[in-house]
């Protein structure tokens, strides 16, 4: 089962007590699920879902708040794989003495039938924006798999709806944007934290543990790959720079002999020519008496230096002849 899927069948099962609340939510399941369609040769408004507990909710809540229920329609479909999609069928409940639905959800279907329009839904209350959200993201949300990337996104029929969505969410403090798709506006969010506080607003508890666990498991395993790969550049520096110092030292052995070099500057030029591959703090200490890491490397400095200026100078000599 998919994330979204996990998450709308949490939000599907919760008890919302207040009738008001219950009708928002109702009112952001239809005005983002609702849509026209052509089925017949008549053009007949539908709410269409693969998910089997959120069509059991819708229904039952149409039932409760409106005393009349919408038809239900299974289709099965072979189209990639065999799955069933749930029609409720609100045509006939969206007209007549039947209006009051359309009225309460600011729904409004055109003389011809052949598209909804929407009227601004004003809603004071927090808990009652809670469930408007919750209804908008059951209907058209989804979220991306976050083992693998954080996105969220609910799919809107209007601007309209978009921008009222929209506001809903900045009163609870996230910061959604949107885009225009396919005739659609899909307001969406891709930090994690948002979708962590997007879940905490709409009521989804257990997800939101859930998410929470694989951010952390994430951002574990991060660090330790930042810290692995900090690691080895720093490993793969030191090999380098021993590697640098042991070739300018076989260098100044060759053309001048580590005996011109000072005490101190021959000692250690002995010790890294007898242990390339220990460190330069570990040099130090094998030095009497031990050195500090710092002083061992301005030791080396000083050899690389003559190492190079004797290069310069033996390729100067061998220009002239």
């Amino acid at each position: 089962m998919s994330f979204s899927l996990e998450v709308k069948g949490e939000l599907s099962r919760l008890e919302e007590l207040d009738t008001c609340c219950k009708k928002h939510e109702l009112a952001g399941l239809l005005r983002a699920g609702l849509s026209v369609r052509t089925q017949l040769g008549n053009r007949r408004i539908f709410f269409v879902t693969e998910n089997a507990p959120l069509s059991r909710h819708v229904f039952s809540r149409v039932k409760e708040l409106y005393h009349n229920i919408p038809e239900v329609m299974m289709l099965k479909t072979h189209r990639f794989r065999t799955h069933t999609i749930y029609r409720l069928e609100f045509t006939p409940l969206l007209s007549g003495e039947n209006s009051e639905l359309l009225k309460k959800t600011g729904i409004i279907v055109s003389a011809e039938g052949d598209k909804l329009d929407y009227e601004p839904l004003a809603i004071r209350s927090r808990c009652c924006k809670r469930a408007y959200l919750r209804g908008g993201f059951l209907a058209t949300g989804s979220i991306s798999d976050p083992d693998r990337s954080y996105h969220l996104e609910i799919s809107l029929p209007t601007k309209l709806l978009a921008d009222e969505y929209i506001r809903y969410l900045r009163d609870f403090g996230l910061e959604p944007r949107y885009i225009l798709r396919k005739g659609h506006y899909l307001v969406y969010l891709k930090e994690g934290q948002e979708i962590v506080d997007f879940l905490n607003v709409i009521g989804a508890h257990n997800a939101l543990m859930q998410l929470e666990n694989i951010r952390i498991v994430k951002d574990m395993r991060n660090q330790v790959n930042r810290i692995v790969n900090c690691e080895t550049a720093n490993l793969e520096k030191t090999i380098n720079a021993s590697y640098r110092q042991v070739e300018n030292i076989r260098y100044i052995k060759e053309h001048m002999g580590l005996e011109s070099l000072p005490k101190g500057l021959y000692e250690i030029a002995r010790l890294r020519l007898e242990n390339p591959d220990v460190s330069l703090l570990e040099l130090g200490k094998m030095l009497s008496p031990p050195l500090s890491k710092s002083g061992v490397n301005h030791r080396l400095r000083k050899i690389d230096k003559i190492a190079e200026d004797t290069m310069k100078d033996v390729t100067h000599e061998e220009s002239q002849h």
